[in-house]
């Protein structure tokens, strides 16, 4: 009896385990029943059976193979991920801004919602932001409310483990360090809550769907309301033992921190003292301007070449608001990085500008589904429907 339950077991799991390699290759792109055990290697009547489950617990859906079809005949049915089943919320909860994004399973982009905070707004407040925010991307998604399955964040300062925002060395966000983050967010929204740096994030989003895509060895460059940097080694973010890695501008040395210094000074020209304001007069010609963007340059430039040193990475991504600037700021801060650094470095815009943490927040969100969906598949007695994908695993912080 023992080896016969044993047995069973053993058939069950790797039906489950067939089913989710299945379910993986059509996230993939469509397939046919014959192309997909050719892919799987497995019988057409197996094929048969896992394509019959997945219909029916609603995680592909049919399409007639009928496009440009020329043989007479009917047509080969061919499945696809249904990947409307299910969606996820990135928020960026920054100094000037939080910004949520709403996605479906194949990370589509559905909705994007933006609010404008201060400074000095109060943690409290940056909380209510992201609830309203990310209320108003899931109503223009066209969902319910609650219709996310997972949340993720992305935060300045060092995060830990927990979620909760462990230091933070910038201007503004009083009380920000400290802060659980995770805790918070998850009593609000009653759904999974991942929490990552927003640094890392960004450098994710890039690699995802961004400029560094193919690249494995990169520095990101978040430049915004601060700088920092984060780093991929081999293909994955590095965190470091405290998840502090890449936050060298609170190193006055490197000259990130007094970057914004030459923005602020523009007032005093009769210019306005933004970023955007300066790259427009820059371009314009405008002596001030040009002054200001000379020594804003300089000031990005030494750290960036001190992290092209230490890394050697296949490629720099320039992001965070910085990046709004165009050539107008990759040409001086290319052109001081490469002195520095003594020779050519290969330093690149970010292709997601502002959206780059809130869509690396997504990517965050989506792989903790496909891990609890692994999971899941490998405990459950079938595999799992879309609604139970993520079972009773609490979410990490960590970015895959």
């Amino acid at each position: 009896m023992t080896v016969a339950r044993s047995a069973a077991g053993d058939r069950s799991l790797l039906r489950r385990m067939n089913t989710g390699a299945a379910l993986a290759v059509l996230r993939a792109g469509s397939q046919t029943v014959t192309t997909l055990a050719a892919d799987l290697g497995l019988s057409r009547t197996a094929v048969e059976e896992i394509v019959r489950d997945l219909l029916e617990l609603g995680w592909i859906r049919a399409e007639d193979d009928s496009a440009g079809r020329a043989r007479p005949g009917r047509p080969a049915k061919r499945y696809v991920f249904a990947a409307e089943v299910g969606h996820v919320a990135g928020v960026d909860i920054g100094v000037h801004k939080v910004l949520a994004a709403v996605a479906d399973l194949d990370g589509r982009v559905l909705a994007i919602r933006r609010a404008d905070v201060e400074e000095s707004d109060t943690v409290q407040t940056r909380f209510a932001a992201a609830r309203r925010v990310l209320e108003e991307a899931v109503a223009e998604a066209g969902l319910e409310p609650g219709g996310v399955w997972c949340v993720g964040v992305g935060v300045p300062g060092e995060v830990d483990a927990e979620g909760t925002v462990t230091r933070y060395g910038g201007v503004g966000l009083p009380g920000w360090a400290g802060t659980d983050i995770r805790g918070e967010l998850s009593a609000a929204w009653s759904v999974p809550v991942l929490v990552e740096s927003d640094n890392n994030l960004g450098l994710a989003a890039e690699y995802w769907r961004g400029s560094a895509v193919g690249a494995d060895d990169v520095v990101y460059i978040l430049s915004g309301n601060r700088t920092s940097a984060a780093l991929l080694i081999g293909g994955r973010v590095f965190r470091g033992h405290n998840g502090g890695a890449g936050l060298v501008g609170a190193l006055p040395e490197l000259g990130w921190a007094e970057a914004p210094d030459h923005v602020a000074r523009l007032s005093e020209a009769g210019l306005e003292p933004t970023r955007e304001a300066m790259f427009r007069a820059a371009t314009a010609g405008d002596p001030a301007a040009a002054a200001a963007l000379d020594l804003f340059a300089r000031s990005l430039a030494k750290g960036i070449a001190a992290m092209a040193l230490a890394v050697d990475p296949q490629k720099i991504v320039l992001g965070g608001g910085v990046s709004q600037g165009g050539e107008t700021i990759l040409r001086p801060v290319s052109g001081y990085v490469d002195r520095y650094a003594g020779r050519p470095v290969p330093l690149v815009l970010s292709t997601l500008g502002g959206d780059a943490v809130a869509i690396g927040a997504l990517k965050l969100a989506l792989d903790h589904i496909a891990a609890q969906l692994e999971r899941e598949s490998g405990t459950s007695p079938g595999f799992p429907r879309p609604a139970a994908a993520l079972g009773a695993v609490e979410a990490t912080t960590r970015t895959p």
